[in-house]
């Protein structure tokens, strides 16, 4: 075998190398930390955090335990002005997390490595562009998530949306609702899906329901009287859309069922969980804790 040969083949297993062992590396990395089983506490934790993991069957009860061993893990949680990150914020905020990962293959939200937590409320400056025109203003915010980047969360808001289920709000289910978007390369709306077929009806019932919820919008800035389980927020953009909707499909699958059925439909294909079959109407009221 001629040398040239030779340093051919070298340089394609050294190629394969560079590729498959990060690779197989993070697979049984993965595995590892999946396998850790939940302390007594953390699974009490994740019972206060989440009333639908009661109602989980056994599998899926499992599979999001490891979904949030795996997240408590892997992601590093930082408090922020002066916030102690405790074991309650930890798995409160990977509950979340991984109940968006249910029965789906992925990679625990791969381009995230930092989940920051102020203690309530903060401020951010926000910078627009017109043209050459700049301009810059603050901006309170209870949870943010940055393109390949952190996500951001207040941790008193999440209490709050915690316990009042009602609201239809959930800061940590919107943020890491973003965090699925960005994994098809941008934040539009569309998730990535996996499976063959997938997807099929998500562009026609998405455009239809967002420019429903934006005509909405208008008739309220009119001073018109319109109500919706939606979130108006989510008119800001196909992206705010899809968090917004994340939240009610979660934590009011009643409502978004009754007035958007098609909406419903779409995201219970795209989780692969049916929230109002799961949960009770009225859950009793001490389920809810924060």
């Amino acid at each position: 075998m001629s040398d040239t040969v030779q340093t051919f083949f070298a340089i394609v297993a050294i190629a394969i190398l560079v590729w498959v062992l990060p690779y197989l590396w993070r697979s049984w990395r993965f595995r590892q930390l999946r396998s850790r089983a939940l302390t007594r506490e953390q699974k009490l934790l994740l019972q206060e955090a989440l009333p639908l993991y009661r109602y989980l069957p056994p599998g899926l009860r499992a599979e999001l335990e490891s979904n949030v061993s795996l997240i408590v893990q892997d992601k590093e949680f930082v408090g922020c002005e002066g916030l102690v990150i405790t074991e309650q914020i930890r798995v409160s905020i990977a509950a979340f997390a991984g109940l968006l990962l249910l029965q789906r293959e992925h990679r625990c939200y791969p381009d995230l490595r930092t989940i920051l937590v102020y203690p309530e409320t903060y401020i951010a400056r926000e910078t627009h562009f017109d043209g050459y025109i700049e301009t810059s203003h603050d901006s309170a915010r209870e949870g943010e998530a940055h393109y390949l980047g952190p996500v951001v969360i207040s941790w008193s808001d999440l209490q709050q949306d915690m316990r009042q289920p009602e609201h239809g709000h959930n800061v940590a289910l919107h943020e890491f609702a973003h965090k699925l978007d960005e994994e098809d390369g941008r934040f539009d709306g569309r998730p990535l899906f996996t499976r063959s077929g997938e997807g099929r009806h998500w562009a026609a019932v998405f455009s239809r329901e967002y420019q429903r919820l934006r005509a909405i919008r208008e008739e309220v800035a009119h001073g018109e009287k319109a109500h919706t389980v939606l979130d108006l927020y989510g008119a800001e953009s196909p992206a705010e859309f899809f968090a917004v909707a994340t939240e009610a499909f979660f934590v009011t699958p009643h409502a978004l069922r009754a007035q958007h059925a098609d909406l419903y439909g779409e995201l219970r294909s795209f989780y692969r969980l049916d929230p109002a079959q799961l949960l009770p109407v009225n859950p009793p009221a001490n389920q809810w804790s924060g």
